[in-house]
């Protein structure tokens, strides 16, 4: 996972995006007033989704 600075992100957002896509890279975009946000991928976070879904259906 690569951390980014908000205003690089800003102005590669179309390369970060597509790393994010293609490659199967995660970002951490650094906010200045801390507040950061995860960048991923749709499928990623699909993915991510359904693996909670099941473990909380297994859980059950």
């Amino acid at each position: 996972m690569e951390v980014v600075p908000s205003g690089n992100f800003l102005e590669e957002f179309t390369v970060i995006a597509n790393r994010a896509c293609e490659e199967k890279e995660r970002f951490i975009i650094q906010r200045r007033n801390g507040r950061n946000v995860v960048l991923l991928s749709m499928e990623d976070f699909n993915d991510m989704q359904r693996k909670i879904y099941e473990a909380q259906k297994r859980d059950s």
